[in-house]
């Protein structure tokens, strides 16, 4: 028979190998990786997250706005 301070110990060890493993995903989500993907070309952009998922998206790339908005002051002063 086995004694309650070994399940005891049992419990703990699970829980803090479940508990690391659970810690490794979340920063393995937090901080994907870059992946190069040559199929896709430049205008993609790809991330492997936890070693597992990767995910693709397109890059756009901004164009510079010639005409801006001339702001005008505004008065507060009655005539």
């Amino acid at each position: 028979m086995t004694s309650p301070s070994r399940n005891r110990k049992l419990v703990i060890l699970i829980a803090a190998v479940l508990s690391g493993a659970a810690i490794a995903l979340c920063i393995g989500v937090a901080f994907p990786t870059p992946v190069a993907n040559p199929a896709l070309g430049a205008d993609w952009q790809c991330h492997r997250s936890a070693g597992i998922v990767t995910t693709c998206q397109r890059v756009s790339h901004a164009v510079p706005s010639l005409h801006r908005a001339i702001v005008q002051p505004v008065v507060l002063r009655r005539v």
